[in-house]
């Protein structure tokens, strides 16, 4: 039996085969770049969204803490104040007051760093001394006033200011 002619594909030149292979290269290339172009785009928007968030979430918490020792600070001040005067006047102790101030420390102790904690502790012990002791005459309220270390509020107003400028929003 006689086969007819058989038609045969026609060889291929390697040039042609090359460049057909280097668009195809070129396409995938141009695909992949544009997608990982998108993908950078993405997670740098994303990471500067949180980097932003994060930092202004962290300022306002600096920023409430901050003011929550201001407010902590300033009543410690404002009753420890009362019984200064008292206790350099009278003989008799005001317990309520004296409370309050203990219970004010005790707030002080659980929210500031050891050095505020530490100045506190003395103030208090200071002013417990002063009410043990008798009234002092004006000569002596005054050459107290002139003592740079009897100032029992220097200290702590000195130690507070250093630990509210920590919690300053930078």
């Amino acid at each position: 039996s006689t086969r007819g002619p058989t038609i045969q594909p026609l060889p291929c030149s390697a040039g042609s085969k090359e460049r057909e292979n280097a668009k195809m290269d070129q396409a995938y290339i141009s695909t992949i770049s544009a997608l990982s172009g998108t993908i950078i785009g993405g997670l740098t928007s994303f990471a500067t969204s949180w980097l932003v968030q994060n930092a202004q979430a962290r300022a306002a918490r600096l920023a409430i803490e901050r003011t929550k020792r201001e407010d902590l600070y300033g009543r410690f001040l404002d009753t420890l104040s009362l019984l200064y005067s008292e206790a350099l006047t009278s003989e008799k102790l005001d317990y309520f007051k004296l409370v309050n101030v203990f219970a004010l420390k005790g707030r002080i102790m659980l929210l500031s760093t050891p050095p505020v904690v530490d100045s506190a502790d003395r103030c208090v012990k200071t002013m417990v001394d002063l009410y043990m002791g008798p009234p002092m005459t004006p000569d002596a309220v005054r050459a107290l006033m002139d003592n740079r270390e009897a100032d029992i509020f220097r200290s702590f107003t000195e130690v507070c200011r250093e630990e509210l400028q920590r919690l300053r929003v930078p």
